[in-house]
């Protein structure tokens, strides 16, 4: 900015200087074969050329009023074409080395212009359009291009590129937009375009190779940060619509990893951040306003994050830490709703989070573990979920809730292909189950009402089965199975107030069944040994049943009913 402080200090003193001499040219040519044309049509307009070394070329075509150019060129084959059409337009142009080209063209009032080229093969090109744009490229290194394109009011664009091959490209259509690439590198790519007003956007790349940076802004005062160092091949793209959204990409070291913020809406706030790895790809997207998502990917491979906000005040986070072929994906539609999912290690697991409506929160948790899948969905307001899944292996859990404020509990830890499914409807129902260890255990609650709670606990065991489902309000379901192989443990509930209790414990092959159809029923079944069958049925109010097997092959039928009951009983 100093710089191009001095450079329109210059032009007014030029301007002032040549009052009485109408258009000036100064040339200055040491060595050989070197050649410059100038051409100067209107009033005031100054140009200095100085060319020493062999066969530099320089071009000054200016017509108007106090346009300023000055080309400075050493060594060897250098060529600077400046074309000025206008008032107060400034352009200089610093050329050390070998075949190294600088084009500015510039249509306005007060435009400026400075690129600096040390090195050789390098390209550089300027087009302003309009009044008080500014660009300034500095290069330093072999085969780089730079290019900005700048229309409009009081743009800025600054690009600075160092080492081997690098490529930067802005456009900018507008007002006051600001663009700063910044390249030291090789092979790497950045392109930037902004169309509105006071749009800001900064690359930053730094010893990478063959990386790409990407930035589409339209709108006002939208906001684009993208830092890329030690990679190769990394890709990051951002694309703005609207006002004031804010997105921030950081990729540090890694190979092939890609990253995407789409926003489409108003101070929205998104933020990438891949340290390493393999392969990854983070996407996310945001329609409407004042939604805020991170997603974060150390090391691993191939691992997939994608989040799309699509309301008001939603926030959703994803963390994935080493592991392979993970994938995290959050849908969130409404408004302060609020999800996290953190995969770490493992591999081979899916957790996928929907929320629809206000103010849901939903946890997943998946830590080494392999082939696990999660789903979520939450339809209403104020649900709440947490799923967590360690050190297991293919293990799937399930969670349904619609209506209000329903709680649901879903932990599996170290078991191997274990199943758990919760669907809640109405409003206020907590549903909680756990599987600790354990192989192919089965278990569901589901939950129609007010108020009901239901735990299922699998503990150990293999190809057992719990299930609890409650219809009606403040109804309690309780499942315990310990170590039970090839086991079956089932709760229905009808009514209101009824409580239920279900334990098996070290045995094998036993069947428990509670149904309760009525209101402040009590059933109580324990069963301890192999191959015991338990029926309890209640059908009315307030009855109190238990049944207590300790042992082997045991069976019990329980019926009971208030006066006038009739059951069916099938041999």
């Amino acid at each position: 900015m100093k710089k191009l402080l001095f450079l329109f200090v210059a032009v007014v003193f030029a301007a002032s200087s040549a009052f009485a001499q109408v258009n000036t040219s100064n040339v200055s040519q040491t060595g050989y074969m070197n050649t410059d044309f100038v051409m100067q049509v209107g009033l005031y307009n100054n140009s200095d050329i100085n060319q020493l070394g062999l066969f530099n070329m320089a071009n000054v075509d200016q017509d108007g009023f106090a346009n300023y150019s000055d080309i400075n060129q050493f060594f060897i084959a250098n060529s600077a074409d400046v074309t000025q059409k206008g008032i107060f337009n400034g352009s200089l142009i610093n050329q050390f080395g070998l075949l190294n080209s600088a084009t500015v063209d510039q249509w306005g009032l007060l435009n400026m212009s400075m690129i600096s080229q040390l090195g050789a093969f390098n390209n550089a090109g300027v087009t302003q359009i309009g009044l008080f744009n500014y660009s300034t490229i500095s290069q330093s290194g072999f085969f780089n291009s730079a290019n900005a394109w700048q229309a409009g009011l009081g743009n800025g664009s600054s690009i600075t590129q160092g080492l081997f091959g690098n490529t930067a490209l802005v456009g900018q259509l507008g007002a006051f937009n600001q663009s700063n690439v910044w390249q030291m590198g090789a092979l790497s790519g950045a392109y930037v375009g902004q169309l509105g007003i006071a749009n800001s956007s900064t690359v930053s790349q730094f010893l990478t190779w063959g990386t790409m940076a990407n930035v589409l802004q339209v709108g006002v005062r939208n906001r684009s940060n993208i830092s890329q160092r030690f990679g190769i091949g990394n890709t990051a793209t951002v694309l703005q619509f609207g006002y004031r959204n804010m997105a921030n990409v950081s990729q540090l070291g890694g190979y092939m990893n890609s990253a995407l913020v789409n926003q489409d809406g108003f101070l929205n706030r998104a933020r990438t951040t891949q340290l390493g790895g393999q392969f990854n790809n983070a996407t996310i997207t945001q329609f409407l306003g004042f939604n805020s998502a991170e997603a974060m990917q150390f090391r691993g491979y191939a691992n997939k994050s994608y989040i799309l906000q699509n309301g008001f005040f939603n926030r959703a986070y994803t963390l994935q830490r080493w592991g392979e072929m993970n994938m995290a994906t959050i849908d969130q539609n409404g408004s302060g709703n609020v999800a996290r999912t953190i995969q770490i290690g493992g591999g081979y697991n899916t957790a996928t989070t929907t929320q629809i409506g206000a103010r849901n929160a939903a946890y997943v948790d998946q830590i080494a573990e392999v082939g696990g899948t999660v789903d979520v969905l939450q339809d209403g307001y104020r649900n709440f979920a947490d799923v967590s899944q360690k050190w297991g292996y293919k293990d799937k859990a399930t969670v349904k809730q619609y209506g209000d404020h329903q709680t649901a509990y879903i932990s599996q830890i170290n078991g191997t292909r274990n199943r758990a499914r919760i669907v809640q409807l109405d409003h206020g129902n907590t549903a909680i189950i756990d599987q600790i260890g354990g192989v192919k255990n089965n278990a569901k609650i589901r939950q129609n009402g007010e108020h009901n709670f239901s735990f299922v606990g699998q503990f150990g065991g293999s190809m057992s089965s719990a299930s609890v489902v409650q219809r009606g309000d403040f109804n309690r379901g309780w499942v315990f199975q310990y170590d039970q192989d090839g086991s079956s443990a089932d709760i229905m509930q009808k009514g209101d107030g009824n409580v239920a209790v279900i334990a098996q414990m070290d045995g094998a092959r036993n069947m428990a069944f509670i149904s309760q159809t009525g209101d402040n029923n009590t059933g109580l079944t324990y069963q301890f040994g192999d191959d015991n069958s338990s029926h309890l049925e209640q059908i009315g109010n307030d009855h109190f049943g238990l049944v207590i097997q300790d042992g082997n092959d045991n069976f019990s039928f329980v019926q009971q009913g208030n006066v006038g009951t009739s059951f069916v009983v099938t041999p």
